[in-house]
C-alpha cells in the first residue's frame, strides 16, 4: 500500500470516528491532537470522492409528472422539487451554476 493510500486511510478512520464522536469540531481536534484545518479539509476531500464515486452507483431516474390541466399564475415556479423536506424552486431564466452548487451542497448533508 503506497503512502498516500495509507494516509487516506487513516484519515477515513479518523473522520468516521469525528463524526460518530458527537463532539464539537474544536473539542475532538484538541483531543486527537489535530488542526480544525487538517480535518475540515479531509472532510471535504472524502466528501467530494465519496460523491464521485457514489453518483454512478446510487444515481437514477424518477418519473416527472407535468399536469398541465391546473391553471398557472404567471409568477409560478417553472419547476418545484422536493426531496424530503427540502424544496427546490426554479423559474424561467434559473442560474444553472446555483442548482449544480444547491444540489451538491445538499448531497453534502446526506
Amino acid at each position: 500500500m503506497s503512502r498516500k493510500e495509507q494516509r487516506r486511510q487513516e484519515w477515513t478512520t479518523r473522520v468516521a470516528d469525528y463524526q460518530s464522536s458527537g463532539k464539537t469540531m474544536q473539542t475532538w481536534c484538541d483531543e486527537n491532537h489535530v488542526t480544525r484545518d487538517q480535518l475540515r479539509y479531509w472532510l471535504r476531500t472524502l466528501r467530494d470522492r465519496s460523491s464521485l464515486n457514489s453518483t454512478s452507483s446510487s444515481a437514477h431516474f424518477v418519473p416527472l409528472t407535468i399536469n398541465e390541466s391546473l391553471p398557472r399564475a404567471t409568477n409560478a415556479p417553472a419547476i418545484l422539487i422536493h426531496v424530503g423536506a427540502t424544496r427546490i424552486e426554479l423559474a424561467p431564466g434559473f442560474d444553472p451554476n446555483l442548482l449544480r452548487e444547491a444540489v451538491a451542497a445538499l448531497s453534502s448533508l446526506c
